[in-house]
């Protein structure tokens, strides 16, 4: 970072975007970075800094925030799978109260706490005007079950007016703390897509998703992988989500891989495709049935559907009998 701080100080009020992601740079070489960038605000037309998974912590968040501050261009920030720690991670949410141009910023898996880093970054946004539009905070440092964040976090997305992107995976979220998001995000009609894969939602999480689904959702895309949701064949939360599917217009993208689903669960859903305008399903790490098979093999090749559904599976049959099998889907 010496050298590419020698090299490209001539020119740092010209760069636009900066691509650091996947590298070994830790807090000396975040310094280098920021002595590139200040001081004062050399880097004038900075309007994406991308840093994710090198070794930065508190000294380097330290002195990249201290510079960032005066990068009024900056409207893209990823510091994701640096190990910031508390201290580092309530740098960047001081960055992001004094950076209200900010439009994204991801700080996931930064082992970041979830008790001050996640309630201080709610009460920022709830109360400091933002244009934040994209925020990522998956997989935070968790020590305690009782899921206050989620509330603070729920206050934020009532009234905020911008966010449209959150990511909260790998949050230990269970089925009361989703309950509890589901009824400020009731009052939200900005957010378009909510991330909750790898939580702990269950059956009755399902039911406040599906509820908020049938309830004038503006969500575009939803993504419930790796949960419970028909753990020990339960079906309820799989009806909830196919009931709500059934009222709701909005929903382009679901991701329900890897909830255990039984073949009921999956026929349910199977159903509720029928009236509804999903165009994008996720849902081959189930347990498929024939039963089941068949009614997808059907919606799959049907031409009644206004455009074909997008699934991560596709169906063939042969001797009568129809198989499952797994596509990748961009």
């Amino acid at each position: 970072m010496l050298v590419f701080s020698k090299v490209f100080y001539v020119v740092t009020p010209f760069l636009c975007r900066l691509d650091l992601s996947y590298n070994l740079l830790g807090d000396e070489g975040a310094k280098q970075l920021a002595s590139l960038m200040g001081p004062g605000p050399r880097a004038s037309a900075l309007s994406s800094l991308q840093l994710r998974s090198n070794d930065i912590g508190p000294e380097g968040a330290e002195a990249l925030c201290g510079a960032l501050r005066n990068t009024r261009s900056l409207r893209r920030f990823d510091i994701s799978m640096n190990p910031l720690g508390k201290e580092g991670g309530l740098l960047v949410v001081s960055l992001l109260q004094k950076s209200p141009e900010l439009l994204e910023l991801l700080m996931g898996d930064t082992k970041s706490d979830i008790d001050d880093v996640l309630v201080a970054l709610a009460a920022v946004l709830r109360r400091h005007p933002s244009q934040l539009k994209v925020l990522d905070v998956q997989n935070p440092r968790i020590f305690t079950l009782q899921e206050d964040h989620t509330v603070h976090l729920g206050k934020m997305l009532r009234n905020n007016t911008t966010i449209t992107e959150l990511y909260l995976g790998k949050q230990r979220m269970r089925d009361d703390g989703a309950r509890q998001l589901v009824d400020f995000l009731l009052e939200n009609k900005v957010l378009r897509v909510l991330d909750l894969r790898c939580n702990e939602l269950g059956a009755e999480a399902a039911y406040s998703l599906g509820t908020l689904l049938a309830h004038g959702s503006e969500l575009v895309s939803l993504n419930l992988s790796c949960n419970r949701i028909g753990e020990k064949d339960n079906v309820e939360g799989a009806r909830a989500i196919a009931e709500g599917l059934t009222h709701n217009s909005k929903l382009q993208h679901l991701d329900l891989n890897h909830n255990e689903l039984c073949c009921q669960a999956l026929s349910l859903l199977g159903d509720s495709l029928q009236k509804s305008n999903l165009d994008s399903l996720r849902l081959f790490h189930n347990h498929w049935d024939q039963p089941s098979s068949y009614l997808f093999h059907t919606i799959l090749n049907s031409r009644m559907r206004r455009q074909q559904l997008k699934a991560d599976f596709t169906t063939s049959e042969v001797d009568q009998h129809i198989h499952i099998c797994k596509v990748e889907v961009k």
